[in-house]
C-alpha cells in the first residue's frame, strides 16, 4: 500500500505553541509546546510543584484561598498542645519497655496493635507524662473502664411478660 504524496507524513495538524504562539508540528495528541520552549515548560511545571510542596508542609505563611492553610502547625496545633502528638508517637515504645499488661500479667510482647492499649491512669487524654501511662491489655482495659456495666445494663432490660 502505497501513500498518496498529498498526506503529510505527521498524523497532526501544526498547531500554535502555547509559549511563543509559534507554529510547530506536534509529536502527538497533547504537545502544547514546541521544541524550543518544552524545557522551559518543563522547569515551570517542577516550579509548580514545589510551591505545592512548600503549601503542604507548612512552609509557606499564607497559601493561597483553597489551597488549605487552616490546619494549624506547630505549637499552635491542638495535638501539640494536648501532648496528644507525643503520645501517639510514644506508645510503642511504652509497650516495648513495659512488654507486660499491668493489670493481669500478661505477656504483650507478640501482641498486635489491637491486643493492646496505653491507659491514661487519672483519665485525663492532655495530662501526657510517662508515669501516667499504663500498659494494658485489652480485657483489662475494658474492666477500667466498667465497660461491662453498660452491657449488662442495656442486655437485661428485657420488658415483663404478662
Amino acid at each position: 500500500m502505497t501513500i498518496p504524496s498529498e498526506v503529510s507524513k505527521s498524523r497532526y495538524k501544526d498547531k500554535a505553541c502555547q509559549m511563543c504562539s509559534e507554529m510547530f508540528t506536534p509529536t502527538g495528541a497533547c504537545s502544547k509546546f514546541c521544541v524550543k520552549c518544552r524545557p522551559e515548560a518543563d522547569k515551570a511545571r517542577a516550579r509548580k510543584g514545589t510551591q505545592d510542596y512548600r503549601i503542604r508542609h507548612g512552609l509557606v505563611e499564607k497559601p493561597g484561598v483553597g489551597k488549605g492553610g487552616n490546619s494549624k502547625r506547630g505549637v499552635e496545633d491542638s495535638s501539640f498542645k494536648t501532648g496528644i502528638a507525643y503520645f501517639m508517637k510514644n506508645r510503642r515504645r511504652i509497650k516495648d519497655e513495659r512488654r507486660y499488661c499491668e493489670g493481669c500479667n500478661k505477656d504483650l510482647a507478640d501482641a498486635t496493635r489491637y491486643h493492646w492499649v496505653i491507659h491514661h491512669k487519672d483519665h485525663d487524654r492532655t495530662n501526657n507524662v510517662d508515669s501516667n501511662f499504663q500498659l494494658l491489655c485489652k480485657r483489662c482495659h475494658q474492666i477500667e473502664h466498667d465497660c461491662h456495666l453498660a452491657f449488662t445494663k442495656t442486655c437485661n432490660d428485657y420488658p415483663e411478660k404478662e
